[in-house]
């Protein structure tokens, strides 16, 4: 029965062989050749052996025979050993509406490729300017019509060994700011993550969303009295409603139940941003922090589950920082430059004390939305007043509450809008459509004008802007915004009576009408 056994041995190894891969298919059809000719020598020794001969001793030929098949068989179990290996350490490639990745096997790499183009046409209604050229502080502003690329961007961002998250963001639209984002956020645990580098500080609500995402073409008043980027530390952690898992959701944290963020920062000032590798202008640091919940989440109650509620403060001391200047929302416009001084005055720096406070909240509920914030910046400013150094409290202020409802009924969210169906008309398809209404408003401080020119610098800047956007799909988006701006003061004096009874008021800037449409893609 030793041949018998011998030969089903040799003939399951056979059957075997189908189950190896195809990528080893050459070298699979000259070992089953092999093993053909071995089953061949075994019928033949079998045909020419009776069984009478057959005894208890070992047969020189056949044990040969069963060495041959061993080794043949370890030498396909380690080539499929090999191929399991190799297919495991091979990246995964994925191509969609998120961008391009490359990720490992097991999840724990991964390289993210993504980017964004933004291309507006801003242009002025009853600009009384009248010219191209610069702010006309007498007449209004005198800004040309133009179409301009706002944005282009390329960026990397993904994570090693699971827990070590990246992000690299240049900007090529950008001459003054290069670079607006790149850190390291290490998040082995999720209540306790670690981000350094250049990144979002954590004080406005509309600042942090998404530069792809905000609800209007340019931002409200509350995001130009805090800083845009800075260099810095930030430690920041998630946690989840009991019963539920934490999600990672980045160093600023829109996801999860209750979130923070406590960080340390040079300082770059109100509506600052520190340019590519700029360096420290003083020591002492910016602290800046954050916390923001959703009460509801997963609480069984649907028209609350998207309630986020949050406050964000700041402390400084800066030392000699030039002041930013304050723009228009939509137009971006200036309508108070920290140098255009008064006679007698020299242009203000910030030095000393500077706080902020800012509560904010949204609302999300279907295909409605809702979003506000305020804002309370005060600061010690240094300037000359009548040849003697003089410093002032300045206290400004903004809010801004804007609301939006989707038509074609997508949900409406904080990042942005999905498409139910992408643009497609042959098909009857048309995207997505939102509406969105917006009012804002900043007020500065009026001692500011102890060194600004009041007819140079409006004190308040109050606008209401409406907004259409068209999502094409998950990646294109056109949008329409058209913004009015009423000012107080900064267009010259008035006068009235004569000689001795003569009196001067200070102008109103002219009411600021822009329309501005954006092409935008982003992945």
């Amino acid at each position: 029965m030793i041949h018998f056994r011998r030969h089903v041995l040799v003939s399951a190894i056979a059957l075997a062989l189908i189950d190896i891969p195809t990528t080893f298919a050459a070298n699979n059809e000259a070992l089953e050749q092999r093993i053909r000719e071995l089953e061949s020598r075994l019928e033949k020794f079998e045909k020419a052996t009776s069984k009478e001969a057959v005894t208890t001793q070992p047969n020189p030929e056949v044990e040969k025979l069963n060495t041959k098949v061993n080794t043949l068989e370890r030498k396909l179990e380690v080539e499929k050993e090999v191929a399991t290996a190799n297919a495991s350490n091979s990246p995964k490639v994925e191509a969609g509406p998120e961008g391009f990745r490359i990720s490992s096997q097991d999840g724990k790499h991964q390289l993210r490729i993504r980017g964004a183009v933004q291309t507006d046409g801003r242009f002025w209604i009853n600009d009384h300017g009248g010219a191209n050229g610069p702010v006309n502080y007498t007449t209004g502003s005198g800004i040309p019509d133009s179409f301009q690329l706002r944005q282009a961007r390329i960026w990397l961002e993904g994570k090693l060994w699971n827990s070590l998250y990246f992000k690299i963001m240049p900007d090529f639209a950008s001459s003054s700011n290069i670079l607006p984002d790149a850190y390291l956020d290490y998040a082995y645990v999720p209540f306790a993550s670690f981000t350094a580098g250049k990144q979002k500080t954590p004080l406005s609500l509309e600042r942090l969303q998404g530069d792809s995402e905000t609800m209007f073409l340019e931002r409200a008043y509350p995001t130009y009295l805090a800083n845009n980027r800075d260099v810095g530390i930030m430690l920041h952690g998630e946690f989840a409603k009991p019963g539920y898992k934490t999600e990672y959701g980045g160093p600023v944290d829109f996801k999860n139940f209750i979130s923070y963020q406590l960080g340390v920062f040079n300082g770059s000032g109100d509506n600052g941003s520190s340019n590519y590798n700029a360096p420290a202008t003083f020591d002492d640091k910016e602290f800046d922090g954050r916390i923001w919940a959703h009460p509801f989440q997963h609480a069984g109650i649907a028209w609350l589950e998207g309630l986020g509620l949050g406050v964000a403060g700041s402390w400084s001391h800066p030392n000699q920082l030039a002041l930013n200047k304050l723009v228009s929302a939509l137009g971006q416009s200036t309508f108070l430059d920290y140098s255009q001084n008064r006679a007698g005055a020299t242009a203000p720096i910030a030095e000393g004390i500077h706080t902020r406070i800012y509560p904010q909240a949204y609302w999300y509920n279907g295909p409605f939305g809702l979003q506000g914030e305020y804002v309370v910046s005060n600061q010690q400013l240094t300037g000359n007043y009548n040849s003697k150094l003089t410093q002032i409290s300045q206290s400004n202020s903004a809010w801004q509450v804007q609301a939006s409802y989707v038509l074609t009924g997508e949900d409406n969210t904080f990042q942005s809008v999905k498409p139910f169906k992408p643009f497609d008309p042959l098909a009857g398809n048309w995207g997505a459509l939102q509406i969105a209404g917006r009012y804002s408003e900043l007020n500065v401080d009026t001692t500011t004008f102890k060194f600004i020119d009041p007819t140079r610098g409006a004190r308040d800047a109050a606008s209401w802007t409406i907004g259409f956007n068209w999502f094409l799909n998950r990646n294109a988006l056109i949008r329409a915004d058209y913004e009015e701006t009423n000012y107080l003061g900064g267009a010259g004096s008035i006068l009235s009576g004569t000689g001795v009874n003569t009196k001067y008021a200070i102008a109103n800037r002219p009411t600021e009408r822009v329309f501005a449409t954006r092409f935008q893609l982003s992945f």
